[in-house]
């Protein structure tokens, strides 16, 4: 090791711009100078070189060694983490590698220039995303009122057509075909789609805009549950499917919009209907689940491809699976179904594979009060 001494009389002790370090043929780094430990910010004895030092070369130590007469240009980050660059010697003793390095003064301040003209890129690139969020944000903004007014503006017409094809097909029994009948009940129908459209669009548009307006009460969720049972009742003997409730724990009351959580039931309840066969059971589960009480809508139905489970709560999304009787849907429900649930600071969720039926699921926080 006297070859060593006289290296770092010569080179260390000298100058103390220069690094020392001392390697051995596993890569971990055994000393160092006070240099080296002041440049990176830390002690890096017992580390292991290759996580240290960038070595653009990919040349091995006993290869750098074996070619001292050329310096190696070696880098790595200083106490801020910015990269350095050094020239280094490194020799080969007792199966042990010495490093010196040297300053490489002009790439290292190259590096930091690009550093920082890269940060200013990069500045300016934040502050036009910034700009152009604001924009789309406005956009959006104009998006929901024009769909609204539109929305609001032909709700009232087409509930009027609605009426008179409801009120024709009642005044009319028996003295009109079967032809004129079915047109009657197609102008119903189609208009009853449309007016359910548009009520969606309605609350798409206002709940985007922040008009979500939870109107919060303490109330039974088993009794909402019940109320949206009848409701479908009627739907639901028109393709022989019964309805089930059941509820395996002692409920208690929480905080939830009344209205809002009926629309929920009801959509999840409608749409077990819809997509079911004939002579099937739709059973509607409460239970507790932690902090939470959990509601269960499941049907017999299709069911629905894992690969669609992520679209099914996205609006205006086409799947695969399509009502049982020919009803239509407009795309919206899950949408705002989903928007409600999360407003409540809950969760929904599916479980769901062909041939097996679909389970959806909703849970509400268990509150007694308002913040």
């Amino acid at each position: 090791m006297k070859a060593f001494h006289k290296i770092l009389e010569t080179h260390i002790l000298e100058n103390s711009n220069c690094l020392y370090l001392l390697v051995n043929k596993q890569g971990l780094i055994e000393e160092t100078n006070s240099s080296l430990n002041e440049l990176v910010g830390q002690d890096i004895t017992n580390k292991l070189f290759k996580d240290t030092f960038i070595n653009l070369s990919n040349l091995s130590l006993a290869q750098l060694a074996s070619e001292n007469s050329n310096k190696q240009l070696l880098n790595l980050p200083d106490a801020d983490n910015m990269p350095v660059s050094y020239y280094f010697n490194v020799y080969e003793e007792d199966n042990k590698y010495i490093l010196i390095g040297e300053p490489d003064i002009a790439s290292t301040e190259l590096l930091r220039k690009n550093l920082i003209e890269i940060n200013h890129e990069l500045n300016d690139l934040s502050r036009e995303l910034q700009k152009k969020n604001v924009e789309l944000n406005k956009l959006n903004e104009e998006k929901n009122k024009f769909m609204g007014i539109a929305a609001h503006d032909l709700r009232n017409p087409i509930g009027v057509i609605m009426g008179y094809a409801d009120f024709l097909l009642y005044i009319m029994k028996g003295n009109i075909t079967d032809d004129q009948k079915k047109m009657l009940e197609t102008i119903y129908q189609t208009s009853q789609y449309m007016l359910n459209l548009l009520e969606d669009l309605l609350d798409l548009s206002n709940i985007e805009s922040g008009k979500l307006n939870l109107k919060l009460e303490s109330l039974d969720i088993n009794e909402i549950i019940k109320r949206n049972i009848e409701l479908n009742e009627v739907i639901a003997k028109k393709k022989n499917i019964n309805i089930v409730f059941e509820n395996y724990d002692l409920i208690p009351k929480t905080l939830f919009d009344k209205n809002k959580i009926e629309q929920v039931l009801n959509n999840l309840i409608s749409n077990a209907i819809k997509y079911s066969p004939e002579n099937t059971s739709t059973k509607v589960y409460s239970f507790i689940s932690g902090d939470n009480i959990t509601v269960a809508v499941e049907d017999e139905g299709q069911g629905i491809p894992e690969k669609e489970h992520k679209l099914l709560f996205q609006p205006f999304t086409k799947l695969s699976v399509k009502a049982t009787a020919g009803e239509k849907s407009t795309g919206l429900g899950l949408a705002i179904v989903r928007i409600i649930i999360n407003g409540h600071g809950g969760k929904i969720w599916v479980d769901s594979e062909p041939g097996k039926g679909s389970t959806f699921y909703f849970s509400l926080p268990i509150k007694s009060k308002t913040k």
